[in-house]
This record gives structure tokens, sequence and C-alpha cells, in this order.
């Protein structure tokens, strides 16, 4: 290989090193955003859950009481 053919090789190397990494950074925050996601929709749920126990619990309690 010539000089200037090791030049661009390396050239080429460092420039796809420098496109790939952010990529990847990129990949690896998008899938904790996902987790974080996931996690805070079943927290919702279960919230949900207990607001709607609670809502039948007092209007038991409100139809008993008249």
């Amino acid at each position: 290989m010539e000089n200037i053919q090791i030049i661009y090789l390396l050239g080429f190397i460092v420039s796809l090193i420098a496109v790939v990494t952010p990529i990847i950074k990129l990949n690896t925050s998008i899938t904790k955003l996902n987790v974080t996601m996931e996690n805070l929709n079943r927290i919702v749920l279960q919230s949900e859950e207990k607001v709607n126990n609670h809502e039948t619990r007092i209007t038991l309690l409100e139809i008993g009481g008249k």
C-alpha cells in the first residue's frame, strides 16, 4: 500500500469512529428512557387502581350513610 492509501484508510477509520460513537450513546439513552417510561407507566396504573378502590369505598359509605 502506498502512503496516501494508508492515510485515507486511517481517516476513514477515525471518521467511522466519530460517527458511530454518538449513535451508540444515543441508543443507550433511548433504551434507558424506554425502561424509565415503562416503570412510570406501571406506577401510574397502580396508583389509578388504588384511586378507583378508594372511590368505590367512598361511594359505598355515602350510599350507606343516607
